[in-house]
């Protein structure tokens, strides 16, 4: 079952549906909640055509990202500083 919600910012034209859900444990956002744009629609009857199964809401913002960086995001072994990609002075 998917946390759909049909949402409608204030200032804008239209409906925009979106999935909530959470990020996998792949992310270095794992475990936070997460928005997912899925359409637009311009009424909210025609979203509810296509995502009948979406929650009508007023607008929602997407989580803040915390300014503390996850566990072992520095670390020697991994993380930030070992995204896959080495650097050396002939590369530039």
């Amino acid at each position: 079952m998917r946390d759909i919600t049909i949402e409608e910012k204030p200032g804008t034209v239209g409906v925009t549906v979106y999935e909530w859900s959470k990020y996998p444990p792949s992310s270095v956002l794992a475990g936070q909640h997460r928005k997912k744009y899925l359409d637009q629609f311009r009424t909210w009857e025609e979203a509810l055509d296509s995502y009948p199964e979406g929650i009508v809401t007023g607008y929602n913002p997407p989580a803040e990202v915390p300014r503390q960086a996850p566990p072992g995001y520095y670390a020697g072994n991994g993380g930030f500083y070992n995204a896959g990609e080495y650097w050396s002075e002939e590369d530039y």
